[in-house]
């Protein structure tokens, strides 16, 4: 029955009827850009997230050693590889399909994402390190990124010049790298203050090599 009443309520989520969203330019130098819509999906709550899909904590292997991911995961796209963690390929289901299209409507790219990569920060001691999203198989131009739960510190920083961005996420807030995985890095941080969970989840195009 839950289930159904969140499937229902995204379906309702009807972006095109609400007031134009502003977008925030976080970073604008040539190709690159990433900007920010304030409260784009407030209106699905985190637990949706957190009883509908199936977590599971991988480990990876860094400089020699394995080390458990200090988050939970899950997949839903094509077979799909990082590091040392091979994720199985996955259909979207109808509710996320129907999700999807609504970030699609805000990043003005019609059926462009085919996978999800979902991140569980289950406290503030749960963190990503610096990274890029540039496996061969993931097209660049453009990577949406949904917030969700507790607020928490995204962070860009250019490959050369070391130069920061720091872009304090919210609840439902959706954040869209366009060409940014040349140039740029980004993580997500500790925060030991923060005691509560944070979902992400981060859409993008898996292209077939």
């Amino acid at each position: 029955m839950y289930r159904r009443r969140m499937d229902r309520r995204i379906r309702e989520l009807k972006t095109c009827d609400r007031l134009p969203m502003r977008k925030e330019i976080i970073l604008r130098a040539g190709p690159s850009t990433c900007w920010v819509i304030r409260g784009a999906f407030d209106e699905v709550p985190l637990a949706h997230w957190t009883e509908s899909i199936p977590w599971q904590q991988n480990s990876i292997r860094m400089y020699g050693k394995t080390h458990p991911e200090p988050r939970l995961t899950a997949w839903m796209g094509p077979a799909y590889r990082y590091s040392s963690v091979q994720w199985p390929a996955a259909p979207f289901t109808d509710e996320m399909r129907r999700f999807v299209k609504e970030v699609e409507v805000h990043t003005e790219t019609a059926r462009y994402f085919n996978a999800c990569l979902f991140n569980q920060y289950r406290n503030g001691q749960d963190s990503m390190g610096w990274h890029r999203d540039n496996e061969p198989e993931i097209n660049p131009s453009c990577i949406a990124s949904v917030s969700f739960g507790a607020s928490r510190d995204f962070v860009i920083r250019h490959r050369t010049t070391k130069q920061k961005w720091l872009v304090h996420l919210y609840h439902g807030d959706l954040l869209v790298m366009e060409n940014l995985q040349d140039a740029y890095e980004h993580a997500l941080p500790k925060r030991l203050r923060v005691g509560e969970p944070r979902i992400n989840l981060t859409l993008r195009r898996i292209l077939s090599l």
